[in-house]
């Protein structure tokens, strides 16, 4: 499995887990969402961890950013069912929570924006598959 395949795989998955609750979604790191509810992944790394003695990467590390935003009166609920959803899935694919959920500030007080990271270690022949 190539880092591409890879990304399209976990990125695909996610997106079906989420989007009946959200409006929009993206593999961007934006700082402008124009639609609520919106929701983020966005690869931080995915780095090599171990190497056969050719050099050839047995195992990556991808680690992941998802960002929830939502406003309104329900903001926050909202932004935890969607989390759950967004959980769910990535932890079926075998990533852990490695920080979050946690309720990061906006510049406008009425948008809610939780924050998760997820890491899992993919070897040589692993499934990302639910």
């Amino acid at each position: 499995m190539t880092i591409l395949e890879m990304i399209n795989t976990i990125y695909s998955q996610w997106t079906d887990a989420i989007k009946d609750k959200v409006t929009g979604y993206s593999m961007e790191n934006s700082a402008t969402v124009t639609k609520l509810p919106y929701a983020t992944m966005y690869f931080t790394g995915i780095p090599g961890s171990d190497w056969d003695l050719k050099g050839d990467e047995a195992a990556v590390t991808p680690t992941a950013q998802i960002d929830i935003y939502t406003k309104g009166q329900r903001a926050l609920t909202q932004a935890y069912e969607i989390d759950d959803l967004s959980h769910a899935c990535l932890t079926s694919m075998g990533f852990r929570r490695s920080m979050g959920p946690e309720l990061i500030q906006s510049t406008d007080p009425s948008i809610k924006r939780l924050t998760s990271r997820y890491t899992r270690i993919v070897g040589y022949g692993d499934s990302l598959e639910i």
